[in-house]
C-alpha cells in the first residue's frame, strides 16, 4: 500500500523565513486557480508540463523528457510550486499578494527555481485570508507529499569526478530552499563513512536521507540501517531513501525520478509518492562465517562485472573505461562457468509480460485512486515492517539447495559471459538492463547470455540496452525468480562479483528476495517507463 503524510493543516501558521530567495520576481500579475495549477491572466509565464504527462515532465527517460510539451504557457502547474506564502510590505502587514515559487524550465531537460507575485481573484468561499489561500495552494501542490520535509544530504565529495559538491551547491541545494526543507549536510570521509552515519542516525529527525552520490552512498546507506540492532525495522519504517545524482553511476535516481539531472531529480523527489520497495539479501560464508548485506540494484558475474570493477585503475577515462572493458571480453569470447541454482518464478517471457501488465496496472490505479482522496481524509499508511519481514530463509551454503531450485544445465552454466540480477530498470545513463522491474511485486529479474552466442549477436544484444528490448531477443534468457545461489568455477584473480557495482568477495553467494523493506520515493508509485509499460 502507498503512504503519504497528511495534507497541510490550513489553519495553522506558516514559519515565513526572513531570508528571500534571489532569483528575478515578476511582480502584480493577476491570476485564478483552475484544476490543472495557477492561471495567469497575462502570456508571463511558461508552463513547464502538460498534465497529460503526469508531472513536472515525462518520467519516461528514453526518449528523453522534454519540456516543450505544454498545453498552455500561461499556467503554473501545481506539481511545479514548491512554496507559495503572503507578501508583506515594509512593515510586515500582509499584503492581499501572493509570492509563489516554482520549477521554471532552464534548457531542455532541466529547471530552475522562480519566483512570481500574483494576485488571485477566485478561491474557496470558506478561505478568508490570504495565509489560507497560500495554505490551500500548497496542500494541492503537495497532495500525498510531505511538506518542508526534514532532509539529511549525505554527498560522497569525490562523486561525479569531483563535482559532486558543486552539482549539489548550484542545483540541487537551491531547489531544497525554495521548497523550505529542512537541510542538515554531511559529507563521507571515507570508504563506508556513511554506512556509520546510517547505522548511529537519530532517525527521529529525518523525512528523507537524500545521497548526493552515485549509487555507492545508497547501499552503504541501507546497510547502515542493516547493523542497527533492531536490524534497521523503525529505521526501513521511518525514514525515506532516495538519490540524487551526483556521481557516475546514478540508477537509483534514473529509475525513480526518471533524471539524470540533480535539479530536476530534487523536484521530483520532493514530489514522488512514498512507497514500499523490495532489497535483496546477498549472503556469502557458513556458520559463524557467513555475512548477508543489503543490495538494492543489482548482482553481477562475467564480463560486465569485470568491465566495471576490473577497469577502475582506469576511471580517468570516464564511462569509455567500461566500454572499452566489455568490447574486449566479447571479442576475446570471455566465458565464465559456474555452478547456478534459481527458484524461478516464470516459464516464459510471455509470463513475464503478463506479469508485468498485471502488477504494473494494479499500482498504477491505487495510486490514482491516492490521488483522488479528498482533503479531509486518512491516506492510506505504508505496511509496518518487523524483523521478521527482514529474516533469511533460504539454506545455508554449504547445504543443499531446495528441491524446488532449478540447476542450470552445463551447457549453458560453463558458458556464461553475462550473469545480472536486478531490482531496478536502469543500470545507468541510458542502460535499460531491467525493464521488466518492478518495485515491489517480490521477485527479482534475472537476465543471462553465454558464448553460444556468436560475437556478432552478442554486440547487437549489447546495443538495444538502451531500450530495454535486449530481453526480447531469443538469446536472452529472462526470468522472474525469487532466490538462486551462484558457485563461480574460476579462479579470483582478476575476476569479480559487483553487488550494486560494490566489488564482493570472487566466492559463492546465495540471494534471496525481502519484500517491501525500502522506504522509497517514486513517481505515482512506479519506475519510470520502460519498454514494457510504453
Amino acid at each position: 500500500m502507498l503512504y503519504s503524510t497528511k495534507m497541510y493543516n490550513t489553519g495553522q501558521d506558516i514559519n515565513i523565513s526572513s531570508e528571500r530567495l534571489l532569483y528575478h520576481t515578476m511582480d502584480g500579475i493577476s491570476a485564478s486557480l483552475d484544476d490543472l495549477g495557477i492561471k495567469i491572466a497575462s502570456q508571463v509565464v511558461e508552463a513547464t508540463e502538460a498534465e497529460h504527462h503526469g508531472g513536472l515532465l515525462s518520467y519516461c527517460i528514453s526518449p528523453r523528457p522534454s519540456l516543450e510539451s505544454a498545453e498552455s504557457k500561461s499556467h503554473i502547474p501545481y506539481k511545479n510550486i514548491l512554496w507559495v506564502e503572503p507578501v508583506t510590505d515594509d512593515t510586515g502587514e500582509v499584503q492581499n499578494e501572493l509570492e509563489v515559487t516554482y520549477a521554471k524550465a532552464s534548457g531542455k531537460h532541466s529547471v530552475k527555481p522562480t519566483t512570481l507575485h500574483v494576485q488571485i481573484s477566485n478561491y474557496k468561499p470558506n478561505i478568508t485570508s490570504t495565509q489560507e489561500l497560500a495554505n490551500y495552494i500548497l496542500s494541492k501542490a503537495y497532495k500525498n507529499h510531505i511538506i518542508e520535509p526534514t532532509v539529511l544530504v549525505v554527498i560522497n565529495p569525490h562523486g561525479g569526478q569531483g563535482k559532486a559538491v558543486k552539482i549539489y551547491n548550484s542545483e540541487v541545494k537551491p531547489i531544497l530552499r525554495a521548497a523550505k526543507a529542512k537541510i542538515t549536510y554531511q559529507e563521507t570521509n571515507y570508504h563506508e563513512h556513511a554506512v556509520e552515519i546510517a547505522r548511529d542516525l537519530d532517525i527521529s529527525k529525518y523525512d528523507i536521507i537524500a545521497c548526493c552520490s552515485g549509487d555507492g552512498i545508497p547501499h552503504e546507506i541501507i546497510n547502515g540501517f542493516f547493523q542497527r540492532p533492531d536490524k534497521g525495522v523503525e529505521a526501513f519504517n521511518k525514514v525515506a531513501i532516495s538519490q540524487l545524482p551526483c556521481g557516475s553511476g546514478n540508477a537509483l535516481s534514473l529509475s525513480t525520478h526518471g533524471s539524470n539531472d540533480a535539479a530536476l531529480a530534487t523536484v521530483h523527489m520532493l514530489k514522488a509518492m512514498r512507497t514500499k520497495l523490495d532489497l535483496m539479501a546477498v549472503t556469502q560464508g557458513v556458520g559463524e562465517n557467513a555475512t548477508t548485506k543489503l543490495s538494492f540494484l543489482t548482482q553481477c558475474y562475467g564480463i560486465i562485472a569485470d568491465a566495471d570493477i576490473g577497469t577502475e585503475h582506469l576511471r580517468w577515462l570516464g564511462p569509455m573505461r567500461f566500454d572499452l572493458g566489455v568490447a574486449q571480453r566479447v571479442l576475446n569470447r570471455s566465458k565464465y562457468p559456474c555452478e547456478l541454482y534459481v527458484n524461478f518464478v516464470t516459464k516464459s517471457k510471455q509470463d513475464i509480460s503478463a506479469h508485468f501488465e498485471t502488477h504494473h496496472r494494479r499500482v498504477s490505479s491505487s495510486a490514482s485512486n491516492l490521488e483522488s482522496v479528498s482533503e479531509e481524509e486518512d491516506y492510506v499508511k505504508l505496511p509496518t515492517l518487523t524483523e521478521e519481514n527482514l529474516q533469511i530463509k533460504g539454506p545455508q551454503l554449504d547445504e543443499s539447495p531446495p528441491s524446488s531450485w532449478v540447476r542450470i544445465d552445463d551447457s549453458i552454466a560453463k558458458n556464461i559471459n553475462i550473469l545480472y540480477v536486478g531490482k531496478m530498470p536502469y543500470i545507468s545513463n541510458d542502460v535499460q538492463f531491467f525493464p521488466a522491474a518492478l518495485p515491489n511485486d517480490g521477485y527479482m529479474d534475472m537476465i543471462l547470455t553465454d558464448t553460444n552466442t556468436s560475437v556478432l549477436e552478442t554486440t547487437s544484444i549489447l546495443m538495444s540496452l538502451d531500450k530495454g528490448l535486449h530481453v526480447h531477443n531469443e538469446k536472452v534468457h529472462h526470468a522472474k525468480i525469487l532466490s538462486y545461489r551462484l558457485v563461480p568455477k574460476l579462479p579470483g584473480h582478476n575476476h569479480y562479483i559487483s553487488v550494486d557495482g560494490e566489488s564482493f568477495p570472487f566466492e559463492p553467494l546465495q540471494v534471496e528476495v525481502l519484500p517491501g523493506v525500502l522506504t522509497g520515493l517514486l513517481q505515482g508509485g512506479n519506475f519510470v517507463e520502460t519498454c514494457y509499460s510504453q
